[in-house]
């Protein structure tokens, strides 16, 4: 099927954020926590950071059915009141906090698609509401009292124009990912989600999240536009696919003592000497380390390339394990092997994929 075209090719606002990413470090953790804690749903999403907004999120990924989430994540240290929302900051025309998201939606190309426009914030906002005494995690406009509503969308005309309204969709949104443990909160969340899914496994949650915050960490300095939907997936998001492997590839740790065994058994079959068997051992111990606390999107692909290979070669009737091996070497791409300093070191990997793969 012809790759789409990307429903939110679109000039961006500004690229700053891409190439001062160290100051948004919350906004990143931000983006993974909201789609880990709705992971188990097993719904497939996509999350990208730094494209038009703070955090888009995407709730398919088929062009034609996707809808977005645009969310502008803030945390600056005070509460968000409605002068806090409608100021223009000093020496920058027109780039109020809400105008800045209301004008980001305006006229664009993707608005159709947008399912909720919001402001995300560490700390309460503090706008008058319909209902006195209630304190509300989400803000919807229908929550907000007639002239709270009128007093918002006067300072966005008078600031974007005549016309502009304030969208139907827009919300204003509590974050509970706190200030400063952000980090062990999303660390908790990862176990509490493999808690549920998987309740009989045995995982790092910590292995997993490095592998996920590095990834989304890569894919939010990218500053290129896509046309094609598919690049832009691949270069720029993090999407469901990729973090339910990640965790598959963390929860499925056999036994230490199976797992030796097996390379015993193994090594036997290859016929090795004690130094050749030293040597094998080296490597598939070196491998074994790098895939279990890897922290790189090239030792993910490579392990899914090797177990892809290993795989063809039994499901077409393959038992001998020497002949195994030597024909996953022959069709691993270079890119796969380059990185394994020698030939020892990549006979480890496969037999630790193979063990692994095979419980």
């Amino acid at each position: 099927m012809a790759d789409a075209i990307n429903p939110l090719f679109e000039s961006q606002r500004e690229k700053a954020g891409s190439q001062t990413k160290g100051k948004y470090n919350y906004q990143y953790h931000w983006a993974l926590y909201k789609v880990l804690s709705e992971h188990q749903l097993r719904k497939e999403y996509a999350v990208f950071v730094e494209l038009h907004e703070d955090v888009v999120i995407c709730d398919s990924l088929n062009a034609e059915k996707a809808k977005f989430e645009l969310n502008q994540v803030k945390t600056t240290s005070k509460n968000m009141s409605h002068n806090e929302l409608t100021k223009l900051k000093k020496g920058v025309k027109g780039s109020s906090v809400l105008a800045k998201l209301v004008d980001n939606t305006n006229k664009k190309g993707y608005s159709p698609k947008i399912n909720s426009l919001n402001l995300v914030s560490v700390y309460p906002f503090t706008l008058e509401l319909k209902q006195k005494g209630v304190i509300l995690e989400k803000i919807t406009l229908e929550d907000l009292s007639d002239s709270q509503v009128k007093k918002l969308e006067d300072a966005i005309e008078k600031e974007l124009g005549e016309g502009v309204a304030l969208p139907k969709n827009l919300q204003f949104i509590v974050s509970n990912l706190s200030e400063k443990n952000y980090q062990n909160d999303v660390i908790a969340t990862i176990s509490s989600l493999i808690e549920k899914m998987h309740p009989e496994s045995y995982c790092k949650p910590n292995d997993i999240y490095r592998l996920l915050i590095d990834e989304i960490d890569q894919k939010g300095v990218v500053e290129y536009d896509f046309v094609k939907w598919n690049d832009l997936l691949n270069k720029k998001a993090l999407t469901s696919i990729t973090i339910n492997n990640v965790i598959n590839q963390f929860i499925n740790v056999k036994d230490e003592g199976q797992v030796q065994s097996d390379f015993h058994e193994i090594s036997k079959e290859l016929g090795l000497t004690v130094i050749g068997r030293k040597k094998l051992k080296s490597g598939f111990e070196r491998y074994r380390l790098s895939r279990l606390g890897n922290n790189s999107v090239l030792q993910l692909e490579t392990s899914q390339e090797i177990i892809k290979l290993i795989r063809h070669e039994v499901g077409i009737g393959e038992e001998n394990i020497n002949e195994l091996i030597e024909n996953v070497i022959k069709k691993l791409n270079a890119k796969y092997q380059d990185p394994f300093s020698t030939i020892e070191n990549l006979k480890g990997a496969i037999i630790c994929e193979y063990i692994l793969d095979n419980e």
